[in-house]
């Protein structure tokens, strides 16, 4: 997983309006938090509850730009991306790569956002709450790989909904989420990234915004994400 801007010095150009758009869900949420340290789940039939939209899809054809934007998103290279400061709201990210098998696996996913959440420090309290003996245990090494879908409850959302929200709404990024798509046991339930999201999209605090993009063309994707905003780029 990518820790800096895959871009790799070169600048971006365009889509503001996307980012806006983004800045404008992320507002929406911050406006209606009912209080502080609200834990109040999201809503599953809606999929938002008084936080508004949980998610945002980002969707375009092949070379499209999705990946770029992505990556603009979290190391901006603009002037108005640093002002703009959307980076700063990120509290975990993970790009899923076609020709990397480890990055579309579900185990992946949940490790590294346990890792970067613990390190962004963005969540006072997730800290002391990863460490509880019951999600200590769930992260074991082999026991994410036997029941992630699981794991990424107990270790990810379960400990955020009982932590105090922030005072702005923060994001969670996951870049080509069709990718893994093409993977997985079909029989077994979350069996691959996007499955493990839209399948626990209730279980996402008011304050946290999941951010993910996709080929425009893979039906399978929109119907798993049907509640959220979505946006052609």
């Amino acid at each position: 997983m990518a820790q800096t801007s895959l871009l790799q010095g070169k600048r971006f150009y365009c889509r503001e309006w996307v980012f806006h758009k983004i800045q404008h869900c992320l507002q929406e949420k911050t406006s209606n938090l009912s209080a502080p340290g609200t834990t109040e789940p999201l809503n599953p039939v809606s999929g938002a509850g008084k936080g508004g939209s949980w998610g945002v899809l980002l969707v375009g054809g092949p070379g499209s730009g999705k990946t770029a934007l992505c990556t603009e998103l979290l190391w901006p290279s603009s002037v108005h991306g640093v002002h703009r400061g959307l980076h700063q709201h990120c509290l975990g990210f993970h790009f899923c790569r076609a020709e990397d098998s480890d990055t579309l696996c579900v185990s992946g996913l949940v490790r590294g956002l346990v890792s970067q959440i613990r390190r962004s420090g963005l969540v006072p309290e997730y800290e002391e709450k990863v460490r509880e003996p019951a999600v200590q245990s769930a992260l074991q090494p082999g026991e994410i790989e036997r029941n992630p879908a699981e794991t990424f409850k107990r270790c990810v959302l379960l400990p955020l909904l009982g932590c105090k929200a922030p005072s702005q709404a923060l994001f969670v990024l996951v870049d080509s989420v069709d990718e893994g798509c093409l993977t997985g046991d079909r029989d077994q339930r979350s069996a691959n990234i996007a499955e493990l999201l839209a399948a626990h999209h209730e279980l996402f605090p008011p304050w946290l915004l999941l951010v993910c993009s996709a080929r425009r063309q893979n039906k399978h994707i929109t119907k798993l994400f049907t509640v959220v905003v979505c946006v052609c780029v």
